[in-house]
């Protein structure tokens, strides 16, 4: 089975930083970011940004389609448009 998205970023964090004091946060978190990505997941917006809105509508396949046939590809260039956690 693999981790959960929670358990991925707690190995991230406990990995990112062994030190006792001053411990470095943003390095942990760009560590867990680092780990999910490598995991399969992003990190997108809740709401979809109009670069999202766009490239959905040019991802729009008509025709007749079954529901994943046009659905996955609406999805991949929403995602493939969003923001990256470094605002990319």
């Amino acid at each position: 089975m693999s981790d959960t998205p929670e358990t991925i970023l707690a190995k991230a964090i406990r990995a990112a930083d062994t030190r006792y004091f001053f411990e470095n946060y943003t390095k942990q978190a760009v560590a867990a970011i680092q780990a999910l990505e490598k995991a399969g997941y992003a990190i997108v917006p809740k709401y979809p940004t109009r670069d999202m809105h766009e490239a959905a509508k040019k991802a729009i396949v008509y025709g007749q389609r079954k529901p994943g046939e046009v659905i996955g590809p609406i999805w991949s260039a929403m995602i493939d448009a969003a923001p990256g956690p470094y605002q990319d």
